[in-house]
């Protein structure tokens, strides 16, 4: 019986010791799983904070857009309200510059009526002197003697109203 307990002592012992180091295995384990949560406990306090500030920065951020948004809004109606402006001032320019135009039109309209009118005076005038010269010519020309003086006369009066109705007709064209 010494030797069966003896043999159980030892069988105990062996499974005593494979318990001890089963428990010293584990205890390495139960450490090693303390130092990860700690530093997982860290990690996460610095998760949390890092959380915290991009919430702050985000919403930091959508004031900023917010007033970004705001001022654009601002500028495009400024910018429309420019744009605005400026087409007034150029229809208005436009208007002016079409009563210019039409004012200028009637000054010329007006301009040549008066130089027709002067020139129809000038040549009805011209016509009547012309008559005239041709009544004293004729009255002369019975008193003349020789033929070719009358004319040569004559060819010089009808040179001379050419040459006037053609300035007058240039002054017209004009």
């Amino acid at each position: 019986q010494v030797g069966e307990l003896s043999q159980q002592l030892e069988t105990q012992s062996k499974k005593c010791m494979q318990l001890e180091a089963q428990n010293q295995d584990l205890q390495e384990e139960l450490s090693t799983t303390r130092v990860n949560r700690e530093k997982l406990e860290k990690s996460k306090c610095q998760l949390k904070e890092e959380v915290a500030n991009l919430k702050h920065r985000l919403e930091t951020n959508m004031v900023d857009h917010s007033q970004i948004e705001q001022y654009k809004r601002e500028m495009e109606e400024r910018a429309a309200q420019e744009i605005r402006q400026k087409l007034q001032e150029v229809n208005l320019f436009l208007q002016t510059q079409a009563a210019s135009q039409d004012r200028l039109e009637q000054i010329r309209a007006s301009h040549h009526a008066s130089l027709r009118n002067q020139l129809k005076h000038r040549i009805r005038d011209l016509e009547c002197e012309l008559d005239r010269i041709k009544n004293t010519q004729q009255d002369s020309i019975f008193q003349i003697v020789s033929p070719q003086a009358e004319v040569e006369r004559y060819k010089e009066l009808y040179l001379e109203e050419v040459k006037l109705r053609r300035g007058l007709a240039n002054k017209l064209e004009r």
